[in-house]
């Protein structure tokens, strides 16, 4: 047999080989495990130590102030109009879709005192140590404010649990689910955010550094108020790294002024790269989850797994910013994400799935109490193994009703996500108590 012959058989053996070999490689490649919490939470940790409740963890969650009559919403819808009127005229897209989803407790009025006394029990009960306050500023004013004014703040045990305000740097868009005459999506910005120019940053935050940070139940980390910012990115746009830099720097010495140690300025909702020049202390995420889906499960999943998803954040996201950031990452979890009560839904469904054509939005599938508690055990996970990092865990959120990611109890699940939450943490017999 000539050299030429082997060759070729050579080759062809080769060929054959590979051929036979595809199709079990392309088998092996579609059965590749997918991780979910909570069944792969030990996996994923690896070292069962890093599951124990980091010391002194301070648990901070979100609060959406829009379910009270306001002044904002009075002259831009009717009187007395709030985010209650979408979640109970939310319906189901499709079959299993759980919608409207509404609070157990009621629709309370978030700018009563007894409201917040009745939430307030509920925070320390579950674990709750920071209420964050969504802060809004529009046409030269504070808006929204009455529910952490007249309800938070006047509430007898307002003391229990601590707070803070997220400047939440964005227009305020008219979320009442229209259509223009063309048929897409109406969602004018009714005003514009206070970043428009530096001077109306300086007048909206220096107002809020003088009205709250003096408080005793002022959220503080090494004794600086906290000030979270939502937007650092846009925030960059308006005034460049120098202003932003500038801004604070005034902003800080401002704080000094009036007592203050310092500022501890937290960013929130989007980063820039130039957080450490311009500032900032710490970096988080409000919600993770809604577009985290997009990036880790593949548009053909219309439904994404929420269990899936709280793994990916948990055990992929996280790591991937505390490596990429040049300041602390602060983890952040979320019970869900469904923001359909906002939205009217799409007109047809393509025949092959394509998440954004259909639902064209996040909707997550198995929401459930015991993935949410695993997601919180898996940020002692990253805490554990980044000691560098703060000892502070965000929720996305306490009450956002109309984006379906919510803590307080409702028609699905009761108080199952404050007492997973209460659980995760160590809190013995929470389920017993709810608020009593």
């Amino acid at each position: 047999m000539n050299k030429k012959l082997v060759n070729r058989v050579g080759k062809l053996i080769v060929l054959l080989l590979i051929v036979g070999l595809l199709p079990a490689y392309a088998q092996k490649k579609g059965k590749e495990k997918v991780n979910r919490l909570p069944d792969d939470l030990e996996t994923l940790a690896g070292d069962l130590a890093l599951l124990k409740k980091p010391e002194g963890l301070t648990v901070a969650a979100y609060a959406f102030p829009n379910y009270h009559a306001s002044a904002l919403h009075n002259k831009i819808y009717s009187q007395g109009w709030t985010e209650y009127n979408l979640i109970r005229s939310a319906r189901p897209w499709f079959d299993g879709h759980q919608q409207p989803r509404t609070p157990l407790l009621g629709e309370l009025d978030e700018s009563k005192p007894s409201t917040w006394e009745t939430y307030n029990k509920l925070c320390k009960q579950s674990g709750i140590d920071v209420l964050i306050w969504d802060w809004y500023w529009y046409d030269g004013k504070p808006c929204l404010h009455e529910a952490l004014e007249n309800g938070f703040l006047e509430a007898n045990n307002a003391k229990d649990v601590k707070f803070a305000c997220m400047w939440t740097n964005h227009p305020w868009y008219v979320l009442y689910p229209t259509k223009k005459t063309d048929g897409s999506n109406a969602y004018p910005p009714s005003y514009d955010a206070p970043d428009f120019s530096k001077e109306e940053c300086w007048k909206s935050l220096s107002y809020m550094i003088s009205r709250y940070c003096h408080l005793e139940n002022y959220w503080r980390i090494d004794g600086k108020p906290v000030i979270c910012i939502w937007d650092a990115r846009r925030l960059e746009s308006k005034l460049g790294v120098a202003g932003v830099k500038q801004l604070f720097a005034e902003l800080t010495d401002y704080a000094k002024k009036l007592g203050h140690k310092g500022l501890h300025f937290h960013v929130t909702g989007f980063s820039c790269g130039n957080m450490k020049e311009e500032g900032y202390s710490t970096v988080g995420s409000y919600n993770p989850m809604d577009w985290i889906a997009g990036r880790f499960q593949p548009k053909e999943i219309e439904l994404p797994d929420y269990g899936t998803v709280a793994a990916d954040v948990a055990f992929k996201l996280w790591d991937e910013h505390h490596g990429q950031f040049d300041i602390p990452y602060i983890p952040a979890v979320a019970p869900g994400w469904d923001s359909t009560p906002r939205y009217i839904a799409p007109v047809s469904r393509p025949e092959k799935p394509n998440r954004s054509q259909w639902p064209a939005c996040t909707i997550f599938k198995n929401e459930n109490p015991a993935s949410f508690k695993a997601f919180v055990q898996s940020s002692f996970v990253y805490l554990n193994k980044h000691p560098e990092v703060p000892r502070i865990l965000t929720i996305a959120c306490f009450n956002e009703w109309s984006e379906g990611h919510y803590l307080l109890p409702d028609n699905r699940f009761g108080y199952g996500m404050l007492d997973a939450l209460g659980e995760a943490l160590g809190k013995e017999g929470n389920h017993q108590k709810h608020g009593k």
